[in-house]
């Protein structure tokens, strides 16, 4: 059924992002968490990335012996690569850091921070973080950092822990083991150039992706409609998924509120004859075969004008484990257009979601769906 195909985005897909991810794999408060392995195998280091509005990756990293760096990385940058600069690291109104940015990539800087308490201190509770160095002068709004830190430093620790127990295994069934090669960190080189490596594939993979010729949007529109559109809802404190990372693939663009709230849209062309009180029931119907817990579900009020047929809804499912509560906003155009947002708390949100999706159906704002 074609309305089944492209609106069951609910549950399904929420459960393969939990439980889908890597095993050295983490998110916490909007950033994407990961341990990484040198080529023999063993644990060089975590890291934890961001993208921002400006086009601008952040990254920290954290290696094995406990350095400490910052990597930027845009795809529109041509740096030379080798090239250092003095830098400053600012955030909010404490002492500027001193540092030096190193351009690891033509696409990418490093900038190493030191390990002290002052620093991680002022990282995990600062609110605007600012580097500046002859590279140029780039600002991040620092949302969810201080369990996200938190969460980076338990992933060392944790492959550290992990290491140290092989080891000790190992040992145990060879009291003479022969000792590994030594392969110290080294933060200038591989961490910092295989991050920027690995963020450039992840894009140029997404550019190859085939184009589905039921969505409205293709390539970089959509990112900017919603953009577009947050505005026009007079939504300016969000942060965009890179594309090239969307753990929710069937949604054109999703994006993170500092609440926790994940909002997303998708949006199809040539859906004249779909009937929105249809495709709620096939959303509702799809969420609830996901869900291996207690679920309820509803449909809302909602009083659009004229020119457009909205439908309103939510679904929730419950567990020992987690609580995911999706409230859905159907709405179909005089074009034939068939739009799908979609604000989810998968239980560590502190706002509300029930009402995320009001400022979208503003007359002013569901005008910008033609």
């Amino acid at each position: 059924m074609l309305v089944r195909y492209v609106l069951a985005l609910g549950l399904g897909l929420l459960l393969a992002i939990a439980v889908g991810s890597p095993a050295n794999a983490f998110t916490s408060g909007g950033w994407d968490g990961e341990a990484n392995f040198d080529g023999n195998g063993r644990f060089r280091d975590c890291t934890m990335t961001a993208s921002f509005k400006s086009g601008t990756t952040l990254a920290f990293i954290i290696s094995r012996d406990l350095d400490w760096g910052l990597v930027l990385a845009n795809d529109d940058w041509k740096l030379q690569v080798g090239r250092s600069e003095a830098a400053t690291v600012t955030i909010d109104a404490r002492d500027p850091i001193t540092s030096t940015a190193k351009a690891v990539d033509a696409r990418g800087i490093l900038v190493p921070l030191q390990n002290s308490e002052p620093v991680v201190d002022a990282l995990r509770h600062g609110t605007l973080l600012t580097v500046a160095s002859a590279f140029g002068r780039a600002s991040f709004q620092l949302t969810g950092t201080q369990d996200a830190i938190a969460a980076l430093a338990g992933c060392v620790t944790e492959r550290l822990a992990a290491e140290k127990s092989a080891t000790d295994a190992l040992r145990q069934s060879d009291p003479a083991p022969r000792a590994a090669p030594a392969q110290p960190f080294d933060i200038e080189a591989p961490a910092a150039r295989q991050f920027v490596g690995k963020l450039a594939a992840l894009d140029d993979a997404a550019a190859k992706q085939p184009a589905d010729a039921e969505r409205l949007f293709a390539g970089n529109d959509a990112v900017r409609f919603v953009a577009e559109l947050l505005v026009s809802a007079g939504i300016t404190d969000y942060e965009l998924i890179n594309p090239a990372k969307n753990p929710m693939p069937n949604f054109d663009v999703v994006w993170t509120y500092p609440n926790g709230i994940i909002g997303a849209l998708v949006a199809y062309q040539h859906k004249e004859s779909v009937d929105l009180d249809d495709a709620a029931g096939v959303v509702i119907a799809d969420d609830q075969k996901h869900c291996q817990g207690d679920f309820s579900s509803g449909q809302k009020p909602s009083e659009p004008p004229p020119a457009f047929t909205v439908r309103r809804l939510f679904t929730a499912c419950h567990t020992a484990e987690q609580s995911v509560e999706i409230h859905y906003a159907l709405l179909k155009t005089e074009s034939g257009h068939l739009i799908q947002i979609a604000h989810l708390n998968l239980g560590d949100a502190t706002g509300d979601v029930a009402t995320a999706d009001n400022p979208f159906l503003q007359t002013a704002v569901l005008q910008n769906f033609k």
